[in-house]
Formats: C-alpha cells, structure tokens, sequence
C-alpha cells in the first residue's frame, strides 16, 4: 500500500466504523422492532433515566414490539409467540406511544424475570407507577412550545393521580383497571391472590381425579381472554392424562413446587418495585412539585 491509498484508508476508517456501528445498532432494533415510529419511542425512552435500563434488559431479553391490527388503547400480549402488541392509535404521538411501550415493556420485564406464565394486575400497577415516572421524566427533558408532554386522557389521569394523590392510589386506579371486564384488553385480570388460592386447591388435589381438571379449566379461562387456543388447551389436557401413572404424581409435586417458586419470585419483584419507586418519588420531589404546579387543574371536572 503506497502512501497516498494509506492516507484515503486512514480518511475513510472513522466513515467505516460509524457505518459499521449503525448497522450494529439497527440489528438490535430489529430484534425488538419493524417499525420506525416504534424505533423512535424506544430511543426517547432511552433518553429518560428510568427507561435506559429497561432498554438495555430488553437487548438482552428481546422480545417483538408491533402495533396491533385490532381497535382499543390497550397494549396486548401474544408472549408465548414473543410479541407485544401496541395500539396503532398512538403512532401519530411519539410522546404517548413511548408512554405505551414503556408500561407494555415494564409489565414484560417482570414476566420474564418472574416466570409467571400470564400477566397478573400486580403487574400493571407496577407499570402503571413506572409510565408516570416516565412521563415526568420526558416531560421536564423536552420542554418546546408545540409539544404536550401530559396529552392522552389515560395517561393524563394516572398521572394526575400519582403527582396528586400519590402511589397508592394511582396503583389502585390501574389495579380497578386491570379487573375491570375488558375482553378486548385480555381482561380482566388474576391476581397474585387468586393464583396463590389456585396453587393451593393443585396441592390438595394431589393424588386425586379433581388436578386434571383444575389444569384443564385454567387453560380455558386462557382461551376466554384470548391468550391461548381451544386447541392448545385440548392438547394440554390429553398429554397430561396421558402420563404413566407412576410420573403422575412426580409430576403434580414439581409442578405445584415450581409454581410456588415463581409466586414467591413475584412477591419479591412486587416489593421491591415499590421501594424503588418510593426511593425514585423522594428523589425526585422537584420534579412532582413542578408538575402539580403545571397541571393544577388536574383532575377536575372540564
């Protein structure tokens, strides 16, 4: 190589490397998403404190983020297939579509990290707490003249709620929510509760005809809320039926341990998820007192 091509090699390296690292860049996008107004909601909640991690816990733990082809505001989960679907109404608000996919992404967190195998109302009251926490946080990082960072009725509610009233009640709205009958929504809901009561008539019914049936009328509430076939929910009950006799009840134990385990898993996730957003509301009192100073007429009748 004579001097003047080493010199243009030198030139054009840094063009190279920015390329390269581009590409690099949109791989991961693509793993998490097909769709450009997707992409940019996920670099503006980057851009917040409280988005980068979870961004960075999805790169490691991707899963699909599309919009959904059925009318509705709410987010939708189809997890066994790895994909989360958003509302379409919200591509044209970067703003409220970033606010959507951080609850959507918050409540698949705790899926994954917890093992649960459907989303429960204790996750969309944690998510419910992180979106606002969000939303404060984009709202003080992009203050322009055109932008309205606490549009969107649903939004602008909870976030009322949780610089008005607070945490507790803001969770409360967003569990009444989650058990409101919604079928459209995937809801209503189970609780942490009820799935504890559950697990419990599984333990007693060990050894007897009635753990077939628990099984079986479990996965056809999955089928009601559209989150799993008839025929899966066939399928599942022949193969269990199937079992050897002498697997049958090596089988009942493991599974009443494992889902023991990964409720336990979920209180603690549950705890902890409040502490942080008690920690994040002391820090960040500057930041609620401003916007109760802004949205001053929050909640009151129009």
């Amino acid at each position: 190589m004579n001097f003047n091509s080493a010199r243009c090699f030198a030139a054009a390296l840094p063009l190279c490397l920015l390329l390269s690292g581009c590409l690099f860049n949109k791989t991961y996008e693509a793993r998490l998403t097909s769709e450009p107004s997707i992409e940019r909601a996920f670099d503006m909640l980057t851009r917040t404190p409280e988005g980068k991690p979870l961004v960075s816990f999805l790169l490691k733990n991707p899963v699909k983020f599309e919009y959904s082809n059925t009318p509705g505001s709410c987010h939708k989960f189809a997890l066994k297939t790895g994909m989360i679907y958003l509302p379409r109404e919200y591509k044209a608000s970067d703003t409220l579509l970033t606010l959507a996919l951080a609850r959507a992404a918050y409540i698949y967190r705790l899926y994954a990290l917890s093992g649960l195998q459907e989303v429960i109302s204790e996750e969309e009251e944690l998510a419910a707490l992180f979106q606002a926490r969000v939303e404060l946080e984009i709202g003080l990082a992009n203050r322009d003249s055109e932008r309205k960072p606490f549009a969107g009725k649903q939004q602008s509610d909870l976030l009322c709620t949780y610089i008005m009233e607070g945490s507790r009640s803001a969770s409360l709205a967003a569990r009444n929510v989650a058990l409101s009958s919604q079928p459209e929504c995937q809801r209503p809901l189970e609780t942490l509760q009820t799935q504890r009561v559950w697990l419990e008539k599984i333990k007693e019914s060990i050894n007897g005809e009635s753990f077939f049936q628990l099984l079986y009328e479990r996965d056809l509430e999955k089928v009601r809320k559209g989150i799993m076939t008839i025929n899966a929910a066939m399928k599942n009950d022949a193969t269990v039926r199937a079992m050897p006799t002498y697997e049958i009840y090596r089988y009942q134990r493991t599974f009443y341990d494992n889902q023991s385990d990964i409720f336990t898993r979920m209180e603690k996730l549950y705890l902890a998820a409040l502490k942080d957003d008690d920690i994040w509301r002391r820090t960040n009192q500057p930041i609620i007192d401003r916007a109760r100073e802004e949205l001053s007429t929050c909640n009151l009748p129009e």
